[in-house]
């Protein structure tokens, strides 16, 4: 068992009730270590985004919530009161849980965990790494797709002077989805349908030669 998904667990237990919410104060072991402000707060973000994303599996939530020792166990227990054909099978958990924590690992360091909960780490670091899972599996509202382009995999910046943000504002306007549907309700038919003549037409001569050529140059 990787030491993310196991310390995953203990913070789970340690800040989260089962209905979801989060407690005022951690509790267990990890309130007796009087973390700092910063660690608290980054500790809460990330089991807040572990369970409520899809970041993992339902079924490693399942073992996480579970304060039973083992997979095999927490599985047995779960099946207990299922259907056959709803029942999970031991191995398949098993194999979940492993692909759910080397995902992790494409964030997070496996030691992460014990270095925060521990006496010290770069925890600057650290939220820049959690603020790239969020960007990726918790944006507000889904408000980047939105955006009709393809953004690239940068590290998550926290400052931006509002001179930069005006600039990229300007730039993705044309490719955010309100502004195609514009675009798409308020295009001039005669000049769509021109479109289609030139495209459907293959003897073209003089000027429709010349705008044919134009507009597979944009397009191309």
């Amino acid at each position: 068992m990787r030491s993310i998904i196991s310390l995953t667990r203990e913070v789970y237990h340690c800040y989260m009730r089962e209905d979801g919410s989060l407690y005022e104060r951690a509790i267990g072991s990890i309130a007796k270590r009087n973390l700092s402000k910063d660690k608290d707060d980054f500790l809460r973000r990330y089991i807040d985004l572990i369970m409520n994303t899809k970041i993992i599996s339902d079924t490693t939530k399942l073992y996480i919530t579970s304060t039973l020792p083992s997979v095999a166990s927490v599985i047995k227990q779960h099946n207990l009161t299922l259907a056959e054909h709803e029942q999970i099978n031991i191995k398949t958990a098993q194999s979940k849980i492993d692909y759910d924590g080397k995902k992790l690992l494409k964030y997070f360091p496996d030691d992460m965990l014990s270095k925060v909960i521990g006496s010290s780490c770069d925890l600057g670091q650290y939220n820049k790494m959690l603020n790239l899972a969020i960007s990726d599996y918790k944006t507000k509202d889904k408000l980047l797709d939105n955006i009709l382009l393809t953004l690239p995999r940068v590290p998550v910046q926290d400052t931006l002077s509002d001179e930069e943000l005006h600039d990229f504002i300007q730039i993705i306007s044309p490719f955010i989805k309100k502004h195609r549907r514009y675009v798409e309700e308020n295009l001039p038919e005669k000049a769509v349908g021109y479109l289609y003549f030139l495209t459907s037409n293959p003897s073209l001569s003089g000027k429709h030669k010349e705008h044919y050529s134009l507009i597979k140059q944009i397009l191309e």
